[in-house]
């Protein structure tokens, strides 16, 4: 190897390093080259957006210190070697930042210029699949073109949320009709049962998970710390008080498994979104495993705009099941995953029952990964620093959501799935005692409109 991995780093002055960075230096053996990107494949993805000659200038700029810098070069080519690699593994989480101390007026715009980079090994990668063309020549697009207009409007470059768009520039996410969808592999601390005789299906919890009264997770067992809830807020009447709210109550509950014979107990997952704490035991003669830690989930995005539908959401998941089975034939899909403020029981409240929101959440296993309430606050008041009241409210689910929240409540971004024989058929995970036991622990905490 050229250069030791120290060697590199200390040069580089590259902080915030993923995980197992220093094994995968290890394993890189791609032959050299004067070249991160090839000059024609960079110009035809900026040509689309005539960006102003002196910022177009800048990153040409960019580009050429880092190709003539050769320790740079070969640290950078091994960060796409890493990343569209690292995408192979469906781990979106591992790249915090990507920001040199060596590049001088540069640093800010090197993670663009090594996510631009990504790409045409990324369309590599789909020709060996065989993926047709339509399928990802626009997905890092998506993102490259709110790069260029916020670069345009406010000279920043820097690259944000540097997790979520390395799917896009590494062509890992697909957009099939209303949704987006991506590999996603479980390692949440439950699993998912269904009975061999009736269909029904119940998730349990491992042992060791921390819930708060409400049923909301505070903690996995495997996490090292606490989410935190009702921090010290510097801003009060913001998203940062609203958003961050814990339960009315500070009672907390904490989960068992127990395993005897062909039984398993462990507290009951209401598949409405929260665990209550009473156990349940289950016969594994009869209910079997359909999603443990490590199976595969094709995680569902939701892009913003019409159609947020139970129609088109089947629709998509349908085509979405076809496409990774025929793509990516080495993944057994067990379903979906998703994660996200819409799927909340509580909204139900403000907007009623059969609306799209309502109605698409019928559809889901939903169950509490541990996520606050700040995804609602954003989406709905734009920055948590927005205070709440005298906000302008253009809907009236941005007006019923605040009044709920000036009540002394609080909404919980939720978990979901949808495995692949309710993906094609509809059918509902829930019972009526599953949501009259929802409604009986909201009045018991006064939680209510």
């Amino acid at each position: 190897m050229k250069y030791s991995y120290h060697e590199l780093i200390d040069y580089m002055g590259m902080h915030k390093l993923p995980t197992g960075f220093v094994e995968a230096f290890k394993l890189y053996d791609e032959p050299e080259s004067d070249i991160l990107i090839e000059r024609g494949k960079y110009e035809e993805l900026l040509k689309p957006y005539n960006l102003p000659a002196d910022k177009k200038s800048f990153l040409d700029e960019t580009l050429d210190a880092i190709e003539k810098d050769e320790k740079v070069l070969y640290f950078s080519r091994f960060f796409v070697w890493d990343i569209c690699s690292m995408r192979n593994k469906y781990d979106i989480d591992n790249y915090t930042e990507l920001v040199p101390g060596c590049l001088g007026k540069y640093n800010e715009a090197y993670a663009f210029i090594i996510m631009l980079a990504c790409i045409p090994v990324s369309e590599k990668q789909m020709e060996k699949r065989g993926v047709p063309k339509e399928y990802y020549e626009d997905i890092p697009h998506r993102m490259i073109r709110d790069q260029i207009t916020r670069y345009i409007e406010t000279g920043k470059i820097d690259v944000l949320d540097m997790p979520w768009k390395l799917n896009f520039y590494t062509l890992s996410i697909f957009l099939l009709d209303r949704f987006l969808f991506i590999p996603y592999e479980h390692g949440e601390g439950f699993t998912v049962y269904r009975s061999n005789k009736t269909g029904k299906v119940i998730a349990l919890n491992d042992a060791g998970n921390v819930y708060d009264a409400e049923g909301q997770l505070l903690k996995w067992s495997f996490d090292d710390e606490e989410r935190e809830r009702d921090p010290e807020c510097k801003k009060p009447g913001t998203g940062y008080e609203y958003g961050t709210r814990g339960a009315k109550s500070k009672e907390r509950f904490v989960t068992t498994k127990k395993v005897d014979g062909t039984k398993i107990t462990g507290q009951y997952m209401n598949p409405i979104g929260f665990t209550e704490n009473r156990l349940i035991t289950i016969d594994t003669t009869e209910y079997e495993p359909i999603v443990e830690k490590g199976d595969y989930l094709i995680a569902l995005h939701i892009p913003g705009g019409e159609g947020y539908t139970p129609e088109r959401m089947h629709n998509s998941m349908k085509l979405a099941l076809d496409f990774f089975a025929k793509y990516y034939p080495e993944l057994d899909m067990k379903g979906f995953w998703s994660s996200s403020w819409l799927y909340d029981k509580r909204l139900e409240l403000v907007v009623g029952k059969n609306r799209n929101i309502t109605n698409v959440q019928n559809l889901m296993f939903r169950y509490s990964d541990g996520e606050d309430g700040s995804m609602a606050y954003v989406h709905l008041y734009k920055d948590m620093d927005n205070a709440l009241e005298g906000y302008e409210c253009t809907s009236s689910l941005q007006k019923g959501a605040r009044d709920f929240l000036l009540a002394g409540n609080r909404y919980c971004t939720t978990g979901m799935m949808i495995f692949k024989d309710e993906a094609l058929n509809g059918k509902a995970y829930y019972t009526e005692a599953d949501e009259k036991a929802f409604f009986d622990m909201l009045d018991r905490f006064g939680i209510h409109m």
